[in-house]
């Protein structure tokens, strides 16, 4: 699918605009550049994945990363807000409470080219197609979706210290430095021991964890951007592109999705 122009406005799909006689309600939306969507909740679970652009979403607790390819589930009635960088594409839908199997908690997940697929066909599908049809699509979707692994994709969350927000502002710039503890913690005036413990309580991350987490936070919006994979390395501090693939891997499951070559905006 293409994606939509700068200048196409948002449409939004609401759970009471949708059908009830249906396992599975899906739908194909765009939002524009700047798009927000306050806190709110669904009487019903929502799916949803980018096709073009990303997004930040905020739910149950969780500050996630959305690039292509990566969707969230979000129960009935979990509270949930979305930030649109750059115009964007997506594929969502609402499950019934009724059905099952589906998940009780918000998940991450990677989409496989079969639950594309799958939710590809259940969008062809018009109130005259088969019932039969339809259920046996919403079935695997919800299977699917129940077989793929929480790959986390949470943005690292600020500390409340202002001096160790100075820290992690200066890392979001310029995540290629290097993990200096004694650097940190002087930089903070506390010892290393106290910037570990206070790092901890205020992240719940120590700050190594919090560093790769941050690194790996830039890598899909960049390459989505159209920066090379070689370049994304150089700007996280990796050796090399295969350095930066295997610590990639380990944290989704899955290598980074190469641009298509698109200019660069930065």
């Amino acid at each position: 699918m293409n994606a939509p122009a700068p200048d196409m406005p948002p449409v939004e799909i609401r759970s009471l605009d949708m059908p009830r006689n249906r396992t599975i309600a899906p739908f194909h939306g765009r939002q524009a550049n700047g798009y927000y969507d306050p806190p709110h909740s669904h009487d019903r679970a929502q799916f949803s994945y980018r096709i073009e652009g990303y997004s930040i979403v905020q739910a149950g607790g969780r500050r996630i990363f959305l690039p292509p390819g990566r969707g969230v589930w979000i129960p009935a009635g979990v509270e949930h807000e979305v930030t649109c960088r750059g115009p964007a594409a997506y594929n969502a839908f609402y499950v019934d409470i009724e059905a099952t199997p589906q998940p009780v908690e918000v998940r991450v997940i990677t989409i496989s080219p079969l639950l594309h697929a799958l939710v590809e066909a259940l969008l062809e599908e018009t109130e005259t197609s088969s019932i039969v049809r339809r259920q046996s699509l919403s079935n695997l979707v919800l299977d699917e979706i129940g077989r793929a692994r929480d790959i986390g994709a949470i943005s690292p969350l600020m500390p409340r210290s202002p001096r160790l927000r100075t820290i992690c502002d200066a890392l979001y710039k310029k995540p290629s430095q290097p993990l200096d503890l004694d650097g940190w913690a002087a930089l903070a005036s506390m010892s290393r021991r106290t910037f570990t413990r206070a790092f901890r309580e205020e992240t719940g991350l120590s700050p190594g964890e919090w560093h790769h987490q941050l690194r790996m936070h830039h890598v899909d919006g960049w390459l989505e951007r159209g920066v090379p994979l070689q370049e994304v390395a150089f700007r996280l501090g990796y050796a090399n592109t295969a350095s930066l693939t295997r610590a990639y891997a380990r944290a989704f499951g899955t290598p980074p999705r190469r641009n298509s070559g698109r200019p660069s905006g930065t």
